[in-house]
């Protein structure tokens, strides 16, 4: 269920908040055994790691073992992601509701759960819109009343979140309102970068410094100086490089592959990744001290499924920015918006743009899935041919058509693979991560090859 369904919203002169009660959590059995403590609202975290709202001692528990949540009067109990998994009340669970005083088991410990009757006040965001994100949920306005503290500070920053959710929007966001809106705003993707190349794309090279390096370069650092560097798939970073990242962080020079000479850097960093860090951290595939580095301010992007409330307006968003691109559509119906806002979007806000894309595109603004629009070449004109709008342009329109196409491609692969990713990856001739991010964009599933400590799909 949507939060903003279920928290009680209410406005303070100016000031907008979110009233909850908290939790409180009951260490039953286990090495904290007598531990309690009453947790804020609406959403709290238990695991083994310091950024957690409860931390246990119990090393069978992970890292960020729990979530829980308020919903209206009931708790919610979510594995997020766990070695040993979540028992309620011996069932094992991912994903469900608690009954009053029920006995939730993570790794060696159990625990007891109740919602107080005592309030808290949350303080909301009153805008709407904060940089390129649009939403007036109250999970959207908890986002901006974070983002609107950070960008007065120079901290640096993860962003976390699912694929499709907005990061980089995020990332924009905090650059353009902070001091440093005038300074330059570099984006360092890790996950297009080869593994060789990586350190000097990041950190520069000296001419000589290897066979290619014909001249000298600076890198994304020197090239952010007095700006953001927004570090895109932070997860993806070599695990050989990670120290010399965490070196740069913490002194703020850089040394250039092939030169002992340090350069000062004045670069405000925020870095995002679709992947659960600390869980990362716990599998030995990311360092600790990095994860700490990064995570000075953490935010969190929340999927789409959580804000559904917010799907009309960004249709209509949407709507707008395509249709002044390629002419003048007709407008999506209302029953066409409510057929998108009753969907669960894996692929969350790009996923839903696409979509309102192809339907504008197609001609099918009438209705969820009606015919093309007049002036649209169907199907049939050309054996194999795809429908044609000479209202869009051509580069859009091939856009659009690859991605149906490389969906339908993927999607065909892993049900004659019996969803195995690394056999679809062999078959497609790609690698295996190529495979796995595209389930993520087009939210496709697979089998048990798809994720755990094989891949990433689930991450």
């Amino acid at each position: 269920m949507a939060e903003e369904l279920t928290q009680p919203l209410a406005r303070d002169g100016s000031a907008y908040k979110l009233a909850s009660r908290k939790i409180r959590v009951e260490v039953v059995d286990g090495p904290d055994r007598g531990l309690v403590a009453d947790l804020p609202g609406p959403e709290a975290s238990v695991g083994l790691g310091r950024e957690c709202d409860l931390v246990l001692k119990d090393p069978t528990v992970s890292r960020r073992h729990l979530v829980v949540r308020i919903e209206g009067e009931r708790i919610r109990v979510i594995d997020d992601g766990s070695r040993n998994g979540t028992l309620v009340d011996g069932v094992a669970v991912r994903d469900a509701y608690a009954r009053p005083d029920a006995a939730i088991v993570v790794g060696g410990t159990t625990l007891r759960l109740r919602m107080l009757s005592d309030v808290i006040e949350l303080p909301l965001s009153h805008r709407e819109r904060f940089g390129g994100m649009l939403g007036p949920s109250v999970a959207m306005r908890r986002l901006f009343a974070v983002l609107e503290r950070v960008v007065l500070t120079d901290a640096t920053v993860l962003v976390e979140g699912e694929t499709g959710t907005g990061k980089e929007l995020v990332a924009e966001a905090v650059h353009e309102e902070s001091p440093r809106h005038g300074g330059p705003f570099v984006v360092f993707d890790c996950s297009a970068v080869s593994a060789t190349l990586i350190e000097s794309e990041l950190f520069g090279h000296v001419k000589g410094a290897f066979t290619s390096a014909v001249s000298e370069r600076p890198g994304a650092f020197e090239a952010a100086d007095g700006g953001t560097l927004f570090l895109d798939e932070i997860g993806e970073l070599p695990l050989d490089l990670q120290p010399k990242l965490l070196r740069v962080l913490e002194r703020r020079e850089v040394r250039r592959v092939g030169s002992n000479v340090a350069r000062r850097v004045d670069v405000r960093v925020v870095a995002a990744t679709n992947r659960n860090l600390a869980r990362e951290v716990e599998r030995g595939r990311f360092r600790e001290d990095l994860y700490y580095r990064l995570a000075v301010i953490q935010v969190t992007v929340p999927p789409l499924r959580e804000r559904q409330g917010d799907i009309p307006l960004l249709v209509r968003h949407f709507e707008r920015e395509l249709g002044s691109r390629a002419g003048s559509p007709p407008a999506l119906s209302e029953e066409a918006v409510a057929a998108l806002a009753a969907r669960s979007w894996p692929g969350n806000v790009r996923e839903l743009r696409n979509a309102v894309a192809r339907a504008l595109s197609l001609g099918t603004a009438g209705s969820a899935g009606g015919p093309p629009a007049p002036g649209a070449a169907r199907d049939g004109d050309a054996p194999g041919a795809p429908a044609v709008d000479l209202g869009e342009p051509l580069l859009a329109g091939r856009e659009r058509v690859a991605e149906a196409y490389e969906r339908a491609y993927l999607d065909a692969a892993l049900k004659q693979t019996g969803g195995n990713v690394s056999r679809a990856a062999e078959l497609a001739r790609v690698n295996r991560k190529f495979i796995q991010r595209a389930m993520k964009r087009y939210g496709l599933r697979g089998g048990a090859d798809a994720d755990g400590e094989g891949g990433d799909a689930g991450g």
